[in-house]
């Protein structure tokens, strides 16, 4: 029975086929399908009995319960719906399928359209037993236009990227260009105030044209918290009295060390023809005060020391109370305070006078001492410093200042330091000749000469020198020989006094506990050989002196020597 649509009519029809012309059973495509295991197309052919039309046929065999194949379904389809079918697929907007037959027959061509010479790719399949061929034709143009866009999109972003790259290249080779010229500004900077820093300590006493001065042993430092700082401090001797100030500026850096710097020159010029210290700080203050525009003060501390008599007249002008150490006691001058410098002229000051004993030492400092501060935020204070203090007497002021300082860094353990820091330890000695010396056998060098001056100054008869020189000299060999463990760094301090015809000679160190004096006579009458070792060096300084006398005082050896001229 064939059942279908007549060519040209919308009509469904229906007709028998089965005759004996039209034995079904020897026709090929029903052969086939019953020894096919699959569907298959048939070849095209003309439907002289049915459809009136080109066909082909899409067999199908069915097969019953047991597998075997019973029958076969038979679809036709006209090569004009089969063409509309193939040609309804475009998947690009000029793409074409065309559908062949393996053998070559073609079923379903190009469209009339389609253009020879165009570039095209071509992809095919076989299907449905390989008896037919569906090709998919899709021109270069249609094919990589998506491609092509997403590739120029992509370009797009690349050449984006790489301008982009460029441009944040170029603004980092100007942040280069600009951090370099910051860098080569910043250098300048520091080499300025590297300069600046060294004209400033080119403006502090030089303390060795100093130590020869028999009356003092000054020593000082200034450290300041950046490149330059704003403390000052200075002596010198005129008229054999010793001029000196210490003070400090209102903030740190290079507005306080240029005003420290004018006080310093004023200080110089001032004091240079006038010893009353409350004259020279008022006309200081009126200079700094009368050309002040950015208000900025200072603290400050001009003292005149009169170097025969020990008298010392000095001025406070909102200075840090300076420490007196003497022999029995260590204590902060509490002493009225002036108003601080620069911030009114016409102010009047006042002094104080104190009057030193020889071996007394004048402690002076800024608040960066006391002011000094750890990781915690905490002040060192005026206890610790006074209690550091205390125990300087008899050493050097160089010694003074190097453990001031040490006990600064300790307290501040690694902590950033806030303020500028200057010390200033002055240590009087009157009309006495001190003469201090390390535990080095090289440093007996330095006694000869020392007597020499002291002789001239004293105006005494050289032909003594010789025996006293001896004498000294067996002495000196004894605290470096035995005060100090071996190895161990220590110092020792000969003060000579003429006195009522009389030389005075004591000679002090922090050695170990050790008196000389207790060494048993040498017997001189002994043959050499029998002799013990040792004595004979205290036994010569015995017989030079008139009198020896050793004491263990304040944690010092004190070996006390007269000689009479």
């Amino acid at each position: 029975t064939y059942v279908g649509y007549q060519k040209g009519s919308d009509t469904l029809i229906s007709k028998q086929l089965g005759s004996r012309q039209h034995d079904y059973f020897q026709m090929s495509w029903f052969k086939k399908g019953m020894r096919s295991s699959t569907g298959f197309w048939s070849d095209p052919y003309y439907d002289n009995a049915g459809g009136k039309d080109y066909m082909v046929s899409y067999c199908l065999p069915v097969s019953d319960s047991t597998g075997k194949t019973v029958a076969v379904i038979c679809t036709d389809v006209t090569l004009d719906t089969l063409s509309s079918i193939v040609k309804s697929t475009e998947l690009y907007p000029n793409s074409f399928c065309t559908l062949t037959t393996t053998d070559g027959e073609v079923l379903v061509g190009p469209p009339s359209t389609c253009q020879d010479n165009r570039k095209t790719h071509v992809f095919s399949k076989k299907f449905d037993g390989n008896d037919m061929i569906l090709s998919l034709t899709i021109p270069d143009a249609d094919l990589y236009k998506r491609l092509r866009k997403s590739t120029l999109f992509y370009a797009l972003m690349a050449l984006t990227g790489i301008l982009s790259v460029l441009f944040i290249s170029y603004r980092a080779v100007q942040n280069l260009w600009a951090l370099y010229d910051i860098h080569i500004k910043e250098q300048q900077i520091e080499d300025e105030l590297n300069i600046a820093r060294n004209i400033q300590a080119s403006l502090l006493p030089n303390e060795s044209a100093y130590k020869s001065n028999n009356n003092l042993d000054i020593s000082g430092i200034q450290m300041p918290a950046k490149y330059v700082g704003g403390d000052i401090y200075d002596y010198y001797i005129r008229d054999n009295k010793l001029f000196f100030c210490i003070g400090d500026v209102s903030g740190k850096g290079v507005p306080a060390a240029l005003l420290m710097t004018i006080a310093h020159t004023l200080f110089r010029t001032l004091s240079a023809h006038n010893d009353r210290p409350e004259l020279i700080m008022t006309a200081l203050n009126d200079s700094i005060s009368n050309n002040n525009p950015d208000i900025m003060f200072l603290t400050l501390i001009i003292g005149v020391l009169d170097l025969p008599t020990g008298e010392l007249i000095y001025c406070n002008a909102g200075h840090n109370s300076p420490i007196i150490i003497r022999s029995n006691s260590t204590e902060m001058i509490d002493t009225p305070h002036c108003l601080l410098l620069g911030i009114d002229p016409g102010v009047e000051y006042t002094t104080q006078r104190l009057l030193m004993e020889p071996g007394d030492t004048l402690f002076l400092y800024t608040d960066g001492l006391t002011e000094a501060e750890n990781l915690q935020k905490q002040l060192l204070g005026e206890e610790k410093v006074l209690e550091l203090a205390s125990t300087f007497n008899g050493t050097t002021a160089e010694e003074q200042i190097r453990e001031m300082h040490e006990l600064v860094l300790r307290f501040a353990d690694k902590a950033e330091q806030s303020d500028d820091l200057t010390l200033l330890s002055i240590r009087y000695f009157g009309t006495k000749h001190t003469l201090t010396l390390n535990n080095d056998i090289q440093e007996l060098n330095k006694l000869n000469p020392f007597l020499n001056k002291f002789f001239d100054e004293e105006k005494l008869d050289k032909k003594l020198l010789s025996q006293l020189d001896l004498a000294l000299e067996e002495a000196l060999i004894n605290v470096i020989m035995y005060a100090y463990p071996k190895g161990e760094k220590g110092s020792m301090e000969l003060t000579l006094e003429a006195k009522d015809g009389q030389i005075h000679s004591v000679l002090s160190d922090s050695g170990v506990s050790f008196d000389p004096l207790q060494r048993l006579p040498v017997n001189l009458d002994v043959p050499l050989e029998e002799r013990k070792i040792g004595g004979l060096g205290i036994h010569l300084i015995k017989e030079i002196m008139n009198v020896v006398t050793y004491e263990y005082k304040d944690g010092k050896n004190v070996l006390t020597m007269t000689y009479d001229v």
